[in-house]
């Protein structure tokens, strides 16, 4: 029971660091494998760098995200300069794509050449693409275009996304819904309406969950009051969230258990202790934790997500 009340502390202290800063508008990396559109010896390299992109430009990569980032290759020269040894210059023009795969649009591009030279093709890429700076001009106005024109899009349907997660709630697919709500980017006005449904979700998602386990607690203790019983009804009792109504039910049958424990088993005393500490650190944290409940539904939604398959990305326009 400690180590449960300890990892939710750990938890709920991340989430607090968390909360400090705005969360990074989330945004996919996507390289075709069509060598059509990236000759296969580039395709690793255009990666990384799209990656950066991403990252050092104040975005979040995210192959679960809506939005993407991709890139068509078009090789323009190839020079080959003859000596010892020979070495290959090879020309291409990038074109840079930020793109919605929900609405199969387009939302900016960015133009680029570069050039490279290497003893082969493939070094002549990698050369190519060290040309390709993340953190240049060009790369900044290009991702600061793009990510007005997501915000203004999730500002558009925040009333789309609050009605889309309460009807999933009301299938009890919680952890859906708030995967929903926690996709948009909290920089976007309305976003308090967005965390409100989020919160009324959450709530009842933990309402929910922790009576099943009060009612299990209860129906084991009713069973038999024996030391065994304890233990296993103060195993339901510890996953009872300190945000869920049922909260202070589930004290009084913990007190009236541990009561029982200690007065009429009368076990080993140090035992009768941890058992006391562990109640009195859950008191003392219920407030804690209640605090930081604003952070914790965003949580469940990201965790959702990141166990759903990658976001299928493409180049639509390109077919």
């Amino acid at each position: 029971m400690k180590k449960i009340i300890m990892t939710f502390m750990a938890v709920a202290t991340v989430m607090c660091a968390m909360a400090q800063t705005s969360k990074p508008i989330p945004i996919g990396v996507y390289v075709s494998s069509d060598e059509a559109i990236v000759p296969a010896m580039a395709q690793a390299t255009l990666t990384d760098k799209m990656r950066q992109v991403v990252t050092l430009n104040g975005l979040g990569a995210d192959n679960h995200a809506q939005f993407f980032i991709t890139c068509s290759v078009n090789l323009t020269d190839k020079e080959v300069i003859t000596g010892a040894p020979t070495r290959i210059v090879q020309h291409a023009d990038l074109t840079f794509y930020i793109a919605d795969a929900g609405t199969q649009r387009v939302y900016e591009t960015c133009a680029m050449s570069v050039r490279g030279v290497g003893e082969n093709e493939n070094k002549a890429f990698a050369s190519a693409f060290k040309n390709v700076k993340p953190t240049s001009q060009e790369f900044k106005g290009f991702v600061e275009r793009a990510s007005k024109k997501i915000v203004d899009y999730y500002e558009s349907q925040i009333d789309n996304f609050i009605k889309q997660a309460q009807s999933l709630a009301k299938m009890g697919e919680y952890e859906s819904a708030l995967y929903i709500l926690s996709a948009v980017p909290d920089v976007c006005e309305g976003f308090d309406k967005v965390n409100d449904a989020a919160i009324e979700v959450y709530q009842k998602m933990i309402d929910g969950e922790s009576l099943k386990n009060l009612q299990k607690a209860k129906t084991v203790w009713a069973a038999g009051h024996s030391y065994e019983a304890a233990e296993e009804a103060g195993g339901y009792l510890a996953e009872v969230s300190p945000y869920a109504s049922c909260y202070a039910e589930a004290e009084a049958l913990a007190e009236e258990i541990k009561e029982f424990v200690i007065e009429e088993r009368a076990y080993d005393r140090e035992q009768a202790e941890e058992q006391i500490d562990w109640w009195r650190t859950m008191a003392e944290n219920e407030q804690y934790l209640e605090e930081k409940r604003v952070d914790a539904w965003r949580e469940v939604g990201v965790a959702y997500g990141e166990n759903q398959q990658e976001q299928h990305y493409g180049m639509w326009w390109m077919e």
